[in-house]
């Protein structure tokens, strides 16, 4: 998202139509006469078609009965509600008005789902008793769960830099066979303790894992730790210890060290085994006015060539600047024509990926004085607010608001290998396993898909309902960490653990 003042945005809805005009009753039968049609006898999808739609009624009729508070639709922004300086949305009054409508169904529908509000903690015991990972029980709801996910998959806001038909998206998208289980449902917290908090509606990469037993968020009392097997939580880097008027849009937690951006360059970092704590501004001496923000999107760990801890910081402004931690100055500024929304490097520092407020994302050398791009990824319909690199570095991922994921060949780029296509909306947080067998897709809501890097035909796919934070790998990959932060559907961080079918087999990339 750039400097200027985005008038170009528009919300729409999955489908391309308005939420007012999606019953769950018509999406049910439309899936049920599919189903008929395609097994060859249209009246078995009759009598299907009959028996679902008198019980998806029932599930409506419950849901119209409630009554409640309406629910603001999500649009990012600070943390007093208002859009964050220069990302600033345009909706018209129309698109606003059915999204508005479409979240109260939401919200009504939450409301047929029964969770105890007791519930503080799931097992994998709790899953096999019929409990999910966030508390509810569906045994005997699963009808309703699947028209209720439906509907939200058909009226989930998108966010679009770009006008475009997220159709022609799904033309491209791969065939995905979605049936293996890579990663298994251990534990999870539940609460407004373990509230991963979003500052703004684009930028979700707020979970980092520095170990299986180190899981670091961003809390209203600041960034917290939290071991999930021990079941605790600590505050490395409370408020206090924040300046004032700090408005935090991004962090990284790597190399001992915990590093958060704000939204006018400005940063704090802070040693996780002492007490050694530093904040300023990247660009000492500039002003910053409201009207012109210059928000840190996006923050990674790097080592520089001399061996140094530095940060790649991306800015709203065009630029990317490389940290030094030690020295507590950049090393180097690194300018683009347009907002960069992410930024990262392969180990080696050949090669840096940077994805922003463009439907192009560009390789470039960061060894070189210049920022001429040495390859450009083409093929998004949208800006991209995340990218990722192999640990070989052969292969590079880019995340779409498009709802699509881009894997290219770093020595063939003119043309992506596969598209992978979400559910529901934006591609968030994209990020390779260290052991690089894996790639973790996280959208804006509902979904997580953990995709198969030998063949990018194989994907396990983590249902859940709400509001995506964050979600990340383990350093030994054996541990897959997700954040959810949600008005509707309450606060968790929840942890799968790597199957053991899955960790017996190698890494094989076949290119």
């Amino acid at each position: 998202m750039g400097h200027r003042n985005r008038c170009g945005c528009h919300i729409e809805h999955s489908a391309g139509r308005s939420p007012s005009s999606s019953d769950p009753r018509e999406i049910t039968r439309r899936q049920m006469d599919y189903a008929g049609n395609s097994n060859g006898s249209s009246s078995d999808g009759d009598v299907a078609t009959a028996v679902l739609d008198g019980l998806t009624g029932e599930i409506v009729d419950q849901m119209q009965q409630l009554t409640v508070e309406p629910l603001n639709v999500p649009t990012g922004g600070s943390e007093d509600g208002t859009l964050s300086g220069s990302r600033t949305n345009s909706v018209d009054r129309s698109s606003r008005s059915t999204a508005h409508d479409s979240w109260i169904f939401l919200d009504n529908a939450a409301q047929v789902f029964g969770r105890s509000p007791e519930i503080a903690e799931v097992t994998a015991a709790d899953i096999r008793k019929g409990y999910d990972p966030q508390g509810y029980q569906w045994h005997g709801n699963f009808i309703q769960k699947e028209v209720y996910m439906g509907y939200r998959k058909r009226t989930y806001p998108q966010l679009q830099g770009v006008y475009h038909d997220i159709r022609q998206v799904r033309k491209m998208s791969a065939c995905i066979d979605i049936t293996p289980s890579f990663y298994n449902f251990r534990y999870s917290a539940i609460g407004d303790k373990y509230r991963c908090q979003v500052n703004h509606l684009q930028l979700r990469d707020l979970i980092w894992a520095t170990s299986s037993y180190d899981v670091f968020y961003w809390h209203a009392d600041g960034v917290v730790c939290w071991n999930p097997w021990q079941r605790t939580r600590k505050c490395v880097l409370g408020r206090s210890q924040i300046p004032k008027g700090f408005k935090m849009r991004s962090m990284c937690v790597d190399g001992g060290i915990v590093f958060v951006g704000d939204h006018q360059r400005g940063y704090c970092v802070k040693s996780l085994w002492t007490d050694a704590m530093a904040s300023g501004s990247l660009e000492p001496g500039s002003s910053s006015s409201s009207s012109e923000e210059d928000i840190m999107n996006h923050a990674s760990s790097d080592t520089s060539r001399s061996g140094a801890h530095q940060i790649i910081a991306a800015h709203n402004s065009g630029v990317v600047r490389l940290f030094d931690v030690q020295s507590l100055s950049v090393a180097k500024t690194m300018p683009f024509d347009w907002a960069v929304n992410c930024s990262t490097q392969t180990l080696d520092g050949s090669l840096q990926c940077v994805a922003g407020d463009s439907t192009d994302a560009l390789l470039v050398d960061p060894r070189r004085d210049s920022n001429n791009p040495v390859a450009t990824l083409t093929g998004h319909l949208d800006y991209s607010f995340s990218c990722s690199f192999s640990p070989d570095g052969r292969l590079v991922a880019t995340g779409n608001q498009d709802t699509s994921i881009r894997v290219y060949d770093v020595r063939w780029p003119q043309q992506a290998l596969k598209t992978l296509c979400g559910y529901i909306s934006a591609m968030r947080v994209v990020r390779f396993s260290n052991c690089g067998r894996f790639l973790l897709g996280m959208e804006s809501a509902d979904y997580v898909h953990v995709y198969d890097v030998q063949s990018l035909a194989k994907a396990q796919v983590m249902s859940f309902m709400g509001e995506a934070s964050g979600a990340a790998f383990s350093p030994d990959s054996n541990c897959l960490f997700l954040g959810i932060s949600d008005a509707i559907h309450g606060n968790s961080l929840a942890e799968y653990n790597l199957a053991a079918d899955a960790a017996a087999l190698t890494l094989s990339i076949p290119f």
